[in-house]
């Protein structure tokens, strides 16, 4: 797959077919001292080259956009890929002075790989709908949100996804708000698994059939991939701590509605981490908090952290490399990460450029697991641009 060529083309036609279109064009590289989350860990260089079109018509509530991302990797070329989401968006306010919203929206996502690992590829429709409310002294908002992925090359882990949601959050006049979320989630897989039935037989006769031959059966049976639920409990609080200042600490709580099941996460790691560390396989606890500092120059600050314990449903742990049965009983994960950003924004306002947006970041993982393969560090530092035109 020659992604030059296809950057090239698509940078050209944002340029001349879209022009009448709002365009973001993001460069990001960054380096990754352990690609895989591995305890052997792999070094590489990876650049993300990201488009963004987007149009809305004039007097209209409705937004159309496309995003493209090509991910290239210095040393796994083969891993290179790419992904394209096309959707629309649609808010309209409503009720006394329009103070309360409806949101609705809808999102195709194809990802690309190579011949070489191409089970990854899947096609993705999402959609949402939500309500918010503002009642003077506290905000609502509440909505449904759908999700089907289809896995070409592993059908088996096909899936459905649906979520409902419940949010309120309230400001009190020392500048602190305080948010509280309850969704409840469910999962199904199509589970269906291609098994392969080969017989052979052969003669050295002088007719047609005089070489032995094989005839190959191919029958689709439904897999027993069980269906998965949760519920997730949030609590956030932010406080203003100056005019240019902001902090909120976070606290949230994933709680399984499945007692048992025989559904496992892949065992590997590849920039998607739902095949390999599926949000539905686990229930877990997690603290975590953020500073952001708004500096002169429309520089920005982040400085973040977060602290995960993970409890998994049906996965075992491994003791060792050597271990192949899994003795060490339920895998149990603690993760911690650590995340720095800072950004610049310059505003050009010219014709063809309205503004230019660099950013420069560090994040640190520590995970410590029962299991052999998920005992590791990981530490990413990279920058990019962006080109709003």
């Amino acid at each position: 797959m020659n992604y030059s060529k296809i950057i090239a083309l698509v940078l050209i036609l944002s340029s001349l077919l879209f022009a009448q279109f709002s365009k973001n064009i993001d460069i990001s590289s960054w380096y990754d001292d352990n690609l895989y989350h591995s305890p052997e860990p792999v070094i590489d260089l990876l650049t993300d080259v990201g488009v963004r079109l987007s149009y809305q018509p004039d007097n209209s509530n409705m937004n159309y956009y496309y995003n493209g991302s090509f991910f290239l990797y210095n040393e796994a070329a083969l891993r290179n890929f790419s992904m394209h989401s096309i959707g629309f968006n649609y808010i309209n306010p409503f009720g006394q002075d329009e103070k309360h919203n409806f949101y609705l929206g809808a999102e195709w996502t194809l990802r690309l790989n190579g011949d070489e690992y191409n089970y990854y590829d899947y096609n993705q429709i999402y959609a949402y709908s939500n309500l918010s409310f503002d009642l003077d002294w506290f905000f609502v908002k509440s909505g449904y949100n759908f999700r089907y992925r289809s896995y070409s090359n592993l059908p088996d882990l096909t899936n459905y996804r649906h979520y409902l949601f419940l949010n309120a959050n309230k400001s009190f006049p020392t500048k602190t708000t305080l948010i509280v979320e309850a969704d409840i989630g469910y999962k199904s897989f199509a589970g269906q698994d291609l098994f392969t039935d080969t017989r052979g037989w052969g003669g050295k006769g002088q007719g047609e059939m005089s070489e032995s031959s094989t005839q190959t059966i191919t029958n689709t049976t439904v897999s027993e991939i069980p269906s998965l639920s949760q519920t997730v409990l949030l609590m956030r609080v932010t406080q203003s701590l100056h005019e240019k200042v902001g902090l909120y600490v976070q606290y949230r709580r994933q709680l399984s509605l499945t007692a048992e099941t025989n559904f496992v996460n892949a065992d590997g790691y590849y920039q998607d981490e739902e095949l390999f560390d599926d949000p539905f396989s686990y229930e877990s606890k997690s603290y975590s908090s953020q500073l952001t500092w708004m500096l002169p120059w429309s520089m920005k600050l982040q400085v973040s952290g977060a602290f995960v314990s993970k409890n998994y449903i049906s996965e075992q742990a491994f003791t060792s490399a050597e271990d192949s049965v899994g003795l060490g009983g339920i895998r149990l994960d603690d993760r911690n990460n650590y995340f720095v950003n800072f950004s610049k924004k310059f505003y050009l306002n010219k014709n063809w450029l309205k503004s230019l947006h660099f950013n420069f970041n560090y994040s640190y993982i520590r995970n410590e697991s029962n299991s052999y393969w998920y005992n590791y560090k990981n530490a990413v530092i990279g920058g990019g641009i962006q080109w709003m035109f």
